[in-house]
């Protein structure tokens, strides 16, 4: 990881052999879950840990002494080829995030450095951490929907009727502060024949979507007719609850369908 003339002085200075120093900065190198790999000013691999050598299918011999470029296999790797050369050239280190080329739904983030004697690459699997950014954002964009779209709200319930996610949409149709509806009951905004209405889909929990019409206290004033539907829902938490989705008829200018459970 330093300049051959340096690594020899020190191993000089400490009077400790070469192939004792090496073999510890080996086993810190492969310790660690970062993928790393160090080439010279001509781009020919140095070191490269075990991490590394795993993710690609390499053995050490296929990659250490080679041109980065030689090993190079995908679209992906010529980029990053292409980066590292521009480290090399400017100096400046440089950032970014990728999806893997060589396994399919995963995500790296790259910092590519300058090194002595030449450039570092580290690689490290950040995957769950894009994949809940996703979330976040395709939440905050089914929120802003919900909340354009006026008289829809949407959240998840457990089988006693307790509100365990809420849309914006939602807290906007009852005239209520979001964080309030957490851990609230959904039937503490609906009208007593409705309740019983609900409460018999939530028993159920089939494997049918239900839809039943109901009356609901909008903005926390007056009761307004609605349209409820009901639907199974199980992921991560949230295990055998009931994704909901409330349109109040008015607001959407439809009249109440006639069903069955109306």
């Amino acid at each position: 990881m330093v300049p051959q003339s340096d690594f020899d002085r020190m191993s000089s200075l400490s009077n400790v052999e070469v192939h004792d120093i090496d073999e510890k900065l080996r086993l810190v190198l492969d310790t660690v879950s970062t993928f790393i790999m160090i080439m010279d000013n001509t781009l020919r691999v140095r070191r490269a840990n075990k991490p590394f050598l795993d993710y690609f299918g390499y053995s050490s011999g296929d990659v250490i002494g080679h041109q980065f470029g030689n090993i190079a296999k995908t679209a992906n790797d010529s980029f990053i080829l292409i980066c590292a050369q521009q480290v090399l050239e400017s100096g400046q280190e440089k950032r970014f995030e990728l999806p893997s080329s060589h396994r399919e739904g995963r995500f790296f983030r790259y910092v590519i450095r300058p090194w002595p004697g030449g450039v570092a690459i580290f690689a490290d699997d950040v995957t769950e951490q894009t994949r809940a950014t996703e979330n976040i954002m395709q939440e905050l964009a089914r929120d802003q929907a919900s909340k354009e779209l006026g008289g829809v709200g949407s959240g998840i319930v457990d089988s006693n009727g307790t509100i365990l996610r809420a849309s914006l949409g939602l807290a906007v149709l009852l005239g209520v502060k979001r964080r309030l509806l957490n851990d609230a009951s959904i039937y503490r905004v609906l009208s007593p024949g409705s309740r019983e209405k609900v409460e018999k889909c939530l028993e159920r929990r089939g494997l049918e979507t239900e839809t039943v019409e109901i009356e609901y206290l909008t903005d926390g004033a007056e009761l307004a007719p609605a349209r409820m539907i009901c639907s199974p829902f199980s992921s991560g938490r949230f295990q055998n609850c009931t994704a909901f989705i409330i349109q109040d008829c008015a607001r959407c200018g439809e009249p109440p369908s006639r069903s069955q459970n109306g």
